[in-house]
């Protein structure tokens, strides 16, 4: 499965060894599952590593070594209403590449959050992880 991570949930991931953010990380290669980010996202992370402690700068270039890097995407060939211009990068780019959407931006994705956009499911990490639970698909190491 290949999950698209925006900068809200990489950035949680590297300010906090614990919590689903970093649990996706860890849970990934057991379960098979490609962490995908673009260049903006990557961007968006650099910029905004400074107002976090000095170890998530440590713990960043840890996890960034995990991620696919996918272009990023800006337009797509379906109507989309979705307001939120300086996030249809991260929405367009996740429905390109992957499966699911994982954010914690209840700001710009709050009224898709546990919804679909064109079948790319856009979850909070919390909620994959107890989907996939559920569905007996989670494998722990």
């Amino acid at each position: 499965m290949r999950l698209f991570l925006d900068t809200s949930v990489l950035l949680a991931a590297s300010g906090s060894a614990t919590g689903a953010s970093r649990e996706n990380f860890r849970l990934a290669a057991t379960n098979c599952w490609t962490l995908i980010a673009t260049p903006y996202v990557v961007e968006e992370v650099r910029r905004n590593l400074p107002n976090f402690p000095a170890a998530a700068s440590a713990d960043w270039n840890h996890l960034r070594g995990e991620l696919l890097l996918m272009d990023d995407v800006f337009t797509i060939d379906r109507p989309a209403v979705f307001s939120p211009a300086k996030d249809r990068p991260i929405l367009f780019s996740a429905l390109a590449w992957s499966d699911v959407l994982l954010t914690l931006d209840r700001g710009d994705f709050g009224t898709l959050l546990g919804s679909e956009f064109y079948g790319l499911n856009i979850l909070t990490p919390g909620q994959f992880l107890v989907r996939e639970r559920a569905a007996q698909r989670l494998k722990d190491e």
